[in-house]
């Protein structure tokens, strides 16, 4: 499946006591480039496409979000 041209998947799982539900799971390289998430699910395909449009219309915050996360791993390892 493909939106605003990222690419999702719908996938089966299963809870604890085994009943089946569908979810969709989003793990386009590209779209996640700027994130520390290498792959992310929703329960609806409506619910995809929101994050989907988040993550393209919000990339910036992104950018700087990684930057700030890096930073502080950094200086907390080095104490």
């Amino acid at each position: 499946m493909e939106y605003r041209g990222y690419f999702y998947k719908e996938i089966e799982v299963k809870d604890y006591n085994g009943n089946r539900a569908t979810m969709f799971k989003c793990s386009d390289v590209d779209l996640l480039e700027h994130t520390d998430t290498s792959s992310f699910t929703k329960f609806t395909e409506e619910r995809m496409k929101e994050a989907i449009d988040n993550y393209i219309d919000n990339v910036d915050y992104y950018k700087e979000l990684k930057v700030l996360t890096y930073n502080a791993t950094k200086e907390f390892l080095q104490k």
